[in-house]
Formats: structure tokens, C-alpha cells, sequence
């Protein structure tokens, strides 16, 4: 996946003319340090504009860069690649591609659900809050995090009722995962509740039971 750099205040004209089919261009000399130096997998954006009416434009993505010549990918986000002049403007700004790539929304807390049979249950990517509230045929409880989990994730499981420590709660990891380098955790006092985290790299941590 390609990812997005920036450095601000990233502004040059092109040292030299440039035809549309061109990959490389020379910016004015000294200048490129002014802006980011994409490694593997990563690019920064730029817009060309003509000096002369400044109404030409075209974007492109930078994936490298040494002193002061740019390697880029001609004609993204629809624009398309054209003929440049020296003297023409080089300017490293926002697009509307890079802004569509980040996260237009932080989604609200999941709602909680409340769980009242004992013995298995799934625990779904969608949840944030689990109450467990098992009032009839008790039973030690057992659930598996989701595989699915985002990076950032957290369920909560919560003992309603009082009775985690006659009727645990164990917490698997799932297949490939683990919790706090464990593959369980098994939730036994009353009235209390455990946090897991899901931190990427197949890693959950359960952050306490408090």
C-alpha cells in the first residue's frame, strides 16, 4: 500500500522543460531539499502549474527524489500528463487524492450488548462492550476475540450480575493470536471487568482487570 509524505512549505519551478511523457524533471537548483524523500512504498504529491496563465495543471506523485531531480508517476487523479516549461511552478500541497486515503470519519463507540446464557458465545468485530448477565443454567462462560479486529480495537467485558468467580469467563485468542503471549485468559472476580486491545501484528493485550 502506498503512503502518503509531507514536508511543509514544499515550493520550486522546474530547472529545466519536461514533454508529457517524461518521468524525470530537474527542479531549480538547491531546492529539492525542501521536500520529502520517499523510501519503498512511499510517495509525495505535487501539482505543476504553467507560469504564464497558471490555469494548466497537472498532479503527480513523487517516488523519489535526488538533489534535485524528481522521479514521479505522471497524471494522477484524473489530470492529465502535459508539456512544461521551465520556470513553470512545482508545488508540494494536498490533493484530493490524499485526503480521500485518510480516515474522513471516526466511527462511534459501538453500542453495548448484554449476554444472559452461559457456555459459548461469539464475540463479533462490531462489538465494543459485553455484559455478562447470566441469571439461569449457570455455567462457566467462554468466548474467542474476533480475528477481524481493527488495529485499535478494544472489547470490554463486564461482570453484571456477580458471579465470574463461581462461573469464569475465559477469553480465547484467536487462531494465529495471542493475548499478552498467552493463548486464554480466564476472567474470575466478581463484579469486575477486562479490557483487550488489539495492537496489529496478531498481538491482544488484556489491560487489566480492575
Amino acid at each position: 500500500m502506498t503512503t502518503f509524505i509531507f514536508r511543509n512549505n514544499a515550493n520550486s519551478t522546474l530547472a529545466g522543460g519536461i514533454t508529457n511523457s517524461s518521468t524525470n524533471a530537474n527542479l531549480a537548483p538547491g531546492t529539492g531539499i525542501e521536500f520529502p524523500n520517499p523510501s519503498t512504498g512511499q510517495v509525495f504529491a505535487a501539482t505543476m502549474i504553467d507560469a504564464a496563465t497558471q490555469t494548466l495543471n497537472e498532479i503527480v506523485y513523487v517516488t523519489a527524489i535526488a538533489t534535485d531531480t524528481v522521479t514521479m508517476l505522471r497524471g494522477q487523479e484524473g489530470t492529465t500528463p502535459l508539456n512544461w516549461l521551465a520556470g513553470d511552478f512545482f508545488i508540494h500541497q494536498l490533493t484530493a487524492g490524499q485526503m480521500g486515503s485518510f480516515l474522513q470519519s471516526v466511527a462511534s463507540p459501538n453500542a453495548p450488548r448484554i449476554v444472559t446464557l452461559s457456555g459459548v458465545f461469539t464475540t463479533n468485530s462490531t462489538d465494543g462492550a459485553i455484559g455478562l448477565q447470566r441469571t439461569t443454567s449457570l455455567a462457566a462462560s467462554s468466548t474467542t476475540l474476533p480475528g477481524s479486529a481493527a488495529i485499535g480495537q478494544m472489547i470490554t467485558y463486564s461482570d453484571l450480575i456477580g458471579n465470574f468467580q463461581a462461573f469464569p469467563l475465559t477469553v480465547n485468542a484467536p487462531a494465529g493470536m495471542t493475548i499478552s503471549n498467552q493463548s486464554f485468559i480466564v476472567v474470575n472476580v466478581n463484579h469486575r471487568k477486562a479490557s483487550f486491545t488489539y495492537y496489529g501484528s496478531n498481538f491482544w493485550d488484556v489491560g487489566g482487570v480492575y
